[in-house]
């Protein structure tokens, strides 16, 4: 058994205090008379990775093992506490780290150095390690997290896979596109270079399509996704945008803004966007559903958001083209029959689904191949297109009902070919 040392007394007792550096701090400042100290809130996993794979002399100063293998994140091993020495510049740096509670890896970090300049870069090279994802991009709900699953999305878009109207696709793209490709130009006419892009309409129209086609067609800049603000103790919007700015140039994307801003933080967010606090790099892309529960500060001020575009329902045209799509597949097309015309079946379904959305369009062939499948087809014929015209006019049925909300009452359960 080791004697425990003071940093073993200093970090019991800032657990003991409800996870408080004060207490690590009251302890340097008694053991480490002259040093300069640095404090940081950060990501105690990435702040980890940074000390055992970007610095020299990774050691732990306390006794046993502060740390816990996390399995829900690819078997990464986060600190819980943990108090620990590398050597940076020709001196050594400590880095207590005391959590700070709640569901997200959050952490204080105390860092302990004799000389304050060669401290001053450490924290500065880890405080720009933490804040930049690992990969593309980061997602937020509560925290910012790198998120690799969403590059792997994006990397799988083009704007070939939105369907719009070519002058409202050709008017989204020359806005993203622009605002690298301007980026000499506004500055040399004495405008920032920031842009805002606000798409609104029904659910189901592409929005989210677009925003990744956008983020694709940027792949040089990070991209940074906000999933969601609400339900946390403090103002998110700050911590948000903060981020983007250390990041710029970057893309800055909200999806449903409408359920993001609301009376309680308006303000905040009409000054984040173009108050005292410079946005230079960033291309900010916001989405709602409900155009009408949007403030009008920003849907009539172009210094917010400076093209607002409507993505309505698809017209028939709009309808064959995503239909080609899916069936153009290569994991449907190859099961398809060589008697089966896709662009035929396209057209036909393209004819019978006014009002469908591209996600409902979607939908009716997921549903059909499903339904085959459970009939032991697998090579899909006739019987493929029958089933989709079907599946047309279920979901129409649905979509008068769901507008209808005395019809709401009379919908039976789920029928889709999955619970058939």
């Amino acid at each position: 058994m080791h004697e425990l040392s003071w940093r073993d007394d200093a970090m019991n007792d800032a657990l003991r205090a409800g996870r408080s550096s004060d207490c690590v701090l009251w302890w340097v400042r008694r053991f480490c008379i002259g040093s300069t100290t640095v404090r940081l809130e950060s990501s105690a996993a990435r702040s980890l990775r940074f000390l055992r794979e970007r610095v020299n002399g990774f050691r732990s100063l306390l006794t046993g093992s502060s740390a816990r293998y996390d399995v829900r994140d690819g078997g990464d091993v986060r600190p819980e506490f943990g108090w620990y020495a590398v050597n940076w510049e020709g001196t050594t740096v400590e880095i207590a780290v005391v959590p700070k509670g709640g569901p997200f890896d959050r952490c204080d970090l105390l860092c302990v150095a004799e000389s304050p300049t060669p401290l001053a870069r450490f924290a500065a090279a880890l405080d720009d390690y933490v804040a930049r994802p690992e990969g593309r991009c980061l997602s937020f709900a509560g925290v910012w997290e790198s998120a690799p699953d969403l590059d792997a999305e994006i990397g799988g878009v083009s704007w070939e896979d939105v369907v719009l109207p070519p002058e409202t696709l050709g008017g989204i793209r020359g806005s993203v596109e622009g605002f690298v490709a301007n980026r000499d130009a506004l500055r040399a006419f004495g405008f920032p270079w920031r842009r805002g892009i606000l798409l609104v309409g029904p659910p189901g129209t592409g929005k989210t399509m677009v925003c990744k086609a956008a983020a694709a067609a940027l792949g040089e800049l990070p991209f940074l996704y906000v999933r969601e603000m609400r339900g946390y103790d403090r103002e998110p919007l700050g911590e948000i945008f903060d981020r983007a700015r250390r990041l710029a140039p970057c893309v800055l994307a909200f999806e449903d803004i409408d359920g993001f801003v609301g009376p309680n933080n308006r303000t905040v967010f009409l000054n984040e966007l173009d108050g005292f606090k410079s946005n230079e790099g960033l291309l900010i892309i916001a989405s709602s559903n409900h155009p009408e529960r949007v403030d009008e500060a920003l849907l009539k001020r172009p210094s917010r958001f400076d093209r607002v575009f409507h993505l309505g329902l698809p017209a028939l045209d709009e309808r064959r083209r995503y239909c080609e799509l899916i069936l153009f597949r290569e994991g449907l097309a190859k099961k398809l029959s060589t008697g089966l015309d896709p662009s035929d079946l396209a057209q036909r379904i393209a004819a019978a689904s006014e009002g469908f959305t591209p996600a409902y369009l979607k939908e009716v062939f997921v549903s059909a191949a499903l339904r085959c499948a459970q009939e032991g087809i697998e090579v899909l014929d006739e019987a493929f297109a029958d089933a989709a015209l079907e599946e047309v006019a279920e979901l129409r049925l649905h979509l008068k009902r769901a507008r209808d909300p005395e019809a709401l009452a009379q919908m039976q359960p789920a029928s889709t070919a999955g619970f058939r």
